[in-house]
């Protein structure tokens, strides 16, 4: 068992990171893909909101391109609807979700409390209180939320027969246990030593030359903590959808 800074209690606040500096997240009309509108709510709305562990107290970080659909994306509606969000700016494409959701860990505000990283692009319904599941397991260093699925799009964990993550792969099918994008780290500290992991592993655990955050558990059972799954019920992805209606 090890022990990487300090462990969260019950009642600590959770660390929020949402990566939107992808290639998908600007649209041809000069929208972005957050904004979609979802019933009365928005993309962001209907995810980020619906989490269980959010709170209209978090201070959430948020990763974006330095382009002018984000600019003013995050002008009219980030700082309008999260006043106490933080931004972190990126010149450049970033070398995938990983170093995305990395460039955020800067901006944290509360580094010894559990770090999530939420795609916030598949929307499920979940009861999980993240905070109060790692405080009761000393030696727990991940979460992620999964569902049954084999379809190629999605991220995969392999589970052992007492549940605890085995391996994990970015759009390789070694399991039904498909990713919700959302993944939740110890602290900070537990997070650097994932990345630090795919970092050493990037020919195995890279995706097209990317570094995704899926994989990154495996670095958290590279030194020696638990990972385990959360249930993600009544699953709708938009990525998936549009596909269905473009085809």
């Amino acid at each position: 068992m090890h022990d990487v800074g300090t462990r969260p209690d019950a009642t600590a606040p959770l660390n929020i990171i949402i990566p939107m500096a992808g290639n998908d997240f600007e649209r041809a009309d000069g929208s972005v893909k957050a904004e979609m509108p979802v019933g009365k709510t928005t993309l962001l709305g209907a995810t980020l909101e619906a989490r269980p562990w959010w709170s209209s107290a978090a201070v959430p970080v948020f990763v974006l391109r330095d382009r002018p659909a984000s600019r003013r994306y995050a002008r009219e509606t980030l700082l309008t609807r999260y006043p106490a969000a933080r931004i972190v700016w990126l010149s450049e494409m970033s070398g995938g979700a990983a170093w995305s959701a990395a460039a955020g860990v800067a901006l944290v505000a509360f580094p010894d409390a559990p770090v999530v990283v939420d795609l916030c692009d598949i929307m499920f319904d979940c009861d999980a209180d993240i905070a109060a599941i790692f405080a009761t397991e000393p030696n727990l260093g991940g979460l992620a939320l999964t569902f049954a699925s084999h379809h190629p799009q999605y991220s995969y964990i392999r589970l052992g027969n007492d549940g605890r993550m085995l391996e994990a792969r970015e759009k390789v099918v070694i399991s039904e246990n498909a990713s919700a994008g959302v993944y939740a780290f110890r602290n900070v500290a537990v997070f650097q030593l994932a990345l630090a992991h795919s970092l050493q592993n990037r020919a195995r655990l890279s995706h097209n030359g990317l570094l995704f955050v899926c994989p990154m558990l495996n670095g958290v059972v590279a030194h020696g903590f638990d990972v385990r799954t959360l249930p993600a019920r009544d699953v709708f992805d938009v990525k998936i959808a549009d596909v269905t209606l473009a085809s």
